[in-house]
């Protein structure tokens, strides 16, 4: 829980700096090839031919914000030895303490749950990798409009979906990640200072969001929120 706990820390250490409108961009994507792809996309579409932060790892986005606050977030769900869970923690983070900044996701994972829980976050943006060039740019160009955007790939995907889903909390997902770490409830209860019932009934919220009615469907087909991110040979 290295990240999350990076994220309280910041938090908890500049609410001055809350609500700053930014100017920047920061993209956070652990290949450096597609980074630096994602920059000459903002620098020849987009307006942006300065003021690009690349980071590879979710934690350093924080870190950033603090200091510098950007007027955009351009994000992969999960960096190095980082989770979706972890992605999903920090866009509830940046939303509740840089409300100014707009964030996209240009993520490859296509399972039309984890896009519905995306859409139901408050982003500004969503694309996928698989998606041309032009997708990106589209988005990005829509989004700092001040529209919200979802590729056509997107759309079509959630196009059989039930509408109306609702974001996880912050707590919601602390629960879920200390579950899919092998905590139990009980364990999670005592990490979080928490009453096992609190810990209980957000697992229980939580699974209801997500559409699933038991642990072992949780379990099974949720295995996408501990799926960890790629590791590149620097």
């Amino acid at each position: 829980m290295t990240t999350a706990h990076t994220y309280q820390r910041v938090s908890a250490h500049s609410p001055h700096l809350y609500g700053q409108k930014g100017k920047g961009v920061i993209v956070m994507e652990s290949c450096p090839i597609t980074a630096i792809g994602m920059r000459n996309i903002l620098a020849r579409h987009c307006g942006f031919a300065a003021g690009v932060e690349l980071v590879s790892n979710l934690s350093e986005i924080p870190l950033l914000m603090r200091h510098n606050p950007a007027k955009l977030i351009i994000m992969e769900l999960c960096g190095e030895d980082e989770s979706v869970l972890d992605g999903l923690r920090l866009i509830a983070l940046c939303l509740e303490n840089w409300p100014a900044a707009s964030i996209i996701v240009c993520t490859a994972l296509d399972n039309p749950r984890v896009l519905q829980l995306l859409t139901a976050s408050g982003i500004k943006g969503l694309v996928l990798k698989q998606e041309p060039t032009a997708a990106l740019a589209q988005c990005v160009q829509q989004v700092i409009s001040g529209h919200r955007n979802y590729s056509l790939k997107v759309r079509q995907l959630l196009a059989n979906q039930s509408t109306g889903g609702k974001a996880l909390t912050a707590r919601e997902l602390d629960v879920l990640a200390y579950l899919f770490s092998g905590k139990s409830v009980t364990t999670a209860a005592l990490m979080m200072h928490r009453d096992i019932r609190t810990i209980s009934t957000h697992k229980r919220n939580a699974m209801h969001k997500l559409g699933f009615h038991n642990d072992g469907e949780l379990y099974l087909q949720g295995k996408w929120m501990a799926k960890t991110g790629p590791v590149f040979t620097h």
